[in-house]
């Protein structure tokens, strides 16, 4: 049997797929593509038309009981993702009530305002249904006060937005204000029956991961390419594309999973989900483990870091070496003296003229200062001329 994989060809995930469509890195024999925006390979998936395909973390709490998750990739970011916005009009806080414009792409984003609206903005939003990202944005001409964009579409709107005056927002920030924690906004969910019904499903899961890191590698060493083809196909600048391309994650972290159960959390207690008390995953998670870690990054570095703003707090992780390294309890810093040159070897803190003068003591001699014998004078081996 063959493994049927869904790829997109939204540029929001061209470090993870375009690498494959590319050529840069072959997908192992047994696997077929389809390539479509995100909602329609969610449908197919759901039809048993694919066995893979990425899902947003909605569908995938909604239909729980027929998928599962690959452990590795997911599409995550620590703070911000830059490509879920919430855009408005006026303010937030002017509005009582709000008709929110969202497309099928936008469910994240769209639970995501749910959980956030009363307590984060004050507000109560109402949903207004729309078939694409572009009729989210003209349905600010009159139809809704407020609009989510998410994808693609999302990277390039909100500059346009902020350019008209609108009020632009990132929802995983919010989230991440709010809660403290990241949110993974795509997973790579598996079909449960084509794990029960195909005898190879676990060696072709395992390739396939196997393939995607090889792809996302394949995308940092070839960079400008992937860049330069973003950037002509969404007209964004380089830069940009470059930095939003930075914030993303692949790697399924503990910050990840419990970002993403306090949302299934927060969504059931507010009654906009089921339950979801654990992630089933597919191979699961014990044998990602075996794969070569990054090495330790280490304690010390072998030259001081230049310190861009001297008066910016220490970071965590620099705080803890270094309480780690310290003493248990504080000693008051003491001088010990210079140990006494040997007969015959300068000081290293003297002048030549302070070893000349404990030369010829050690032999006997008489040491005239100023006119005046101070061979036995007490302090003398310590007077020194500077």
């Amino acid at each position: 049997m063959t493994l049927r994989l869904g790829l997109t060809s939204d540029i929001d995930f061209a470090p993870l797929f375009f690498p494959l469509e590319a050529g840069w890195a072959g997908l192992p024999n047994g696997i077929t593509t389809r390539t479509d925006d995100p909602a329609r390979l969610e449908k197919a998936l759901l039809a048993g038309e694919l066995d893979i395909a990425p899902v947003n973390p909605v569908l995938y709490a909604t239909h729980i009981n027929s998928l599962s998750l690959l452990p590795y990739p997911v599409k995550a970011t620590d703070l911000a993702s830059d490509s879920i916005f919430f855009i408005s009009t006026q303010r937030p806080d002017q509005l009582d009530e709000a008709t929110v414009a969202v497309s099928p792409n936008s469910q994240t984003g769209e639970m995501l305002l749910k959980i956030l609206a009363a307590k984060y903005y004050g507000l109560n939003p109402k949903p207004f249904p729309v078939p694409s990202e572009a009729s989210a944005l003209e349905a600010l001409q009159g139809q809704a006060d407020t609009c989510i964009i998410s994808g693609e579409a999302a990277m390039r709107a909100a500059g346009w937005a902020k350019a008209k005056g609108h009020f632009v927002e990132d929802l995983t920030k919010a989230w991440w204000i709010m809660t403290g924690l990241p949110l993974p906004t795509y997973l790579l969910a598996v079909r449960k029956e084509w794990t029960r019904t195909d005898p190879e499903a676990t060696n072709l899961a395992r390739s396939l991961m196997v393939s995607f890191r090889r792809a996302i590698q394949s995308g940092v060493e070839q960079r400008s390419t992937l860049l330069d083809r973003a950037s002509h196909k969404t007209g964004l600048p380089v830069p940009a594309l470059d930095d939003h391309y930075r914030l993303q994650r692949y790697e399924l972290n503990e910050g990840h999973l419990r970002g993403l159960l306090e949302f299934y959390r927060r969504a059931a207690a507010q009654g906009l989900l089921p339950q979801v008390q654990d992630l089933d995953f597919f191979p699961s998670l014990t044998p990602l483990a075996a794969t070569p870690a990054p090495p330790p990054r280490r304690s010390q570095p072998e030259q001081p870091r230049p310190v861009a703003n001297p008066e910016r707090p220490a970071r965590p992780a620099l705080e803890r070496i270094q309480a780690t390294e310290a003493p248990d309890s504080a000693e008051p810093e003491t001088t010990t003296p210079e140990p006494e040159a040997a007969p015959g070897t300068p000081r290293r803190s003297g002048s030549r003229r302070a070893a000349v003068r404990a030369e010829a003591k050690a032999k006997g001699l008489r040491v005239i200062r100023g006119g005046k014998d101070t061979s036995g004078s007490p302090g003398s081996e310590d007077d020194e001329e500077s």
